[in-house]
């Protein structure tokens, strides 16, 4: 007689959703390891009559790990999977679930850069299951046309942070708006980010245009003032005048009593 020990998982299936290879089918995973024999997990769509329903999710396997492939036709936002296990020691199931979620993207406000300089874009996804595919397009006036990494553009992704850099940053070349799109078998959702290059400034310039048009409007505040009252030329000079007299009349008071004084 031949005895096999049997022996349940000791932890509860984990489930989760990626892209194929090609990014436009949808795997969803569900993994139940550590048991022996293997258990039965079994792959359904959550909310759904199997009976009466056109299309579900009803796959069977007898494996630690389960994974089913299905087509971007079938799939929308937040629809739910749900992975079934049993084993033949445990009396009673357990189960996992995986939400689907087009991607979100979070917008940044435009961007300028001066002319020589670099610039880099940011495109951040908020949320998405499975993960999304981030690409870089240019905007309206090439349309469609692909951003590769390479030569004046340095591409990097982070996570679900993608950055596009151009170096030396040109008016007829970079400036307009570039496109981020993110994708998974979901669907996809597109974000415009704005760029504008401008000529660098010139400070020296700046300065003695402020100068220049700060004596100009001096001149012109005292030419009007001198047009509509002339005279306040002159009762200026007399008021001069006249403290000068009172100055001279105080001396001479000064002396003529220096020189009673004396006698």
């Amino acid at each position: 007689v031949l005895f096999l020990p049997t022996d349940p998982p000791h932890s509860s299936p984990k489930c989760w959703a990626e892209s194929s290879s090609s990014g436009l089918m949808l795997q969803l995973f569900c993994s139940w390891p550590g048991g022996y024999p293997h258990p039965t997990l079994h792959w359904r769509e959550e909310g759904h009559d199997m009976e009466n329903s056109s299309w579900v999710i009803s796959s069977t396997s007898s494996s630690d790990t389960h994974v089913e492939t299905l087509n971007s036709s079938h799939l929308s936002h937040r629809k739910v999977f749900k992975c079934v296990g049993s084993h033949v020691v445990e009396e009673e199931e357990t189960s996992c679930t995986v939400e689907i979620k087009l991607p979100s993207l979070a917008s940044e406000p435009p961007k300028t850069c001066l002319v020589g300089d670099n610039v880099t874009l940011t495109c951040r996804v908020t949320e998405g299951t499975p993960a999304a595919q981030l690409t870089w397009l240019r905007g309206i006036t090439q349309l469609g046309v692909e951003i590769q990494s390479g030569g004046r553009y340095l591409i990097v992704q982070e996570g679900n942070v993608s950055r596009l850099t151009i170096r030396n940053c040109s008016q007829d070349t970079d400036g307009g708006c570039y496109i981020c799109k993110a994708q998974n078998p979901v669907g996809l959702r597109e974000l415009f980010v704005c760029l504008t290059v401008k000529e660098p400034v010139n400070i020296v310039g700046v300065v003695g245009a402020v100068v220049v048009l700060s004596l100009l409007v001096i001149l012109t505040v005292t030419g009007v003032v001198l047009y509509y009252n002339p005279l306040l030329c002159l009762r200026g000079r007399s008021l001069n005048q006249d403290l000068g007299d009172i100055l001279v009349l105080v001396d001479s008071e000064d002396d003529d009593e220096g020189k009673g004084e004396e006698e």
